[in-house]
């Protein structure tokens, strides 16, 4: 019963170091790291294959917005980096599912229906390459369909 005991608490104890390691990244692309380094999902999980990934084409790509824009870019950022911690007892399969239905929450109340034209093409034009994955054309269209109503 005391090696189930120890084992318990070695495993939350080792759970809560590694979110407060992580948290020091708050709001930084190598965010995605840190919590890869835990859940293991690999180079083509939504951690490094999607998440990172993007947020560094962003944050290399900030140029192309306006003031308005590169704060947005910052604002959606940490609210994607924010849902990461939700959904730490999930498959990698599920895990990359609740992922891509935070994006739309996050776009829409961090003002991406507010941005001007220009910001929102140079959004397209980040993720362009991606276009054709089809959790990104629903994610996408909920978005718009958010920003209509």
């Amino acid at each position: 019963m005391n090696k189930f005991l120890f084992l318990i608490i070695l495993i939350f104890s080792s759970s809560w170091a590694f979110a407060e390691s992580c948290e020091t990244m708050d709001n930084d692309c190598e965010y995605y790291s840190c919590v890869e380094e835990q859940r293991h999902c690999g180079k083509k999980g939504y951690l490094l294959g999607f998440g990172k990934k993007y947020c560094l084409k962003f944050s290399e790509q900030d140029y192309r917005f306006s003031k308005k824009g590169r704060k947005w870019l910052n604002d959606v950022r940490e609210c994607l980096i924010d849902n990461l911690d939700k959904s730490e007892a999930v498959s990698c399969k599920e895990f990359k599912r609740e992922q891509f239905r935070a994006h739309v929450p996050c776009y829409v109340n961090t003002g991406y229906c507010e941005l001007s034209r220009r910001d929102r093409f140079a959004v397209k034009k980040v993720i362009y390459k991606s276009l054709w994955r089809p959790s990104l054309i629903w994610s996408g269209m909920r978005v718009v369909l958010n920003c209509r109503f």
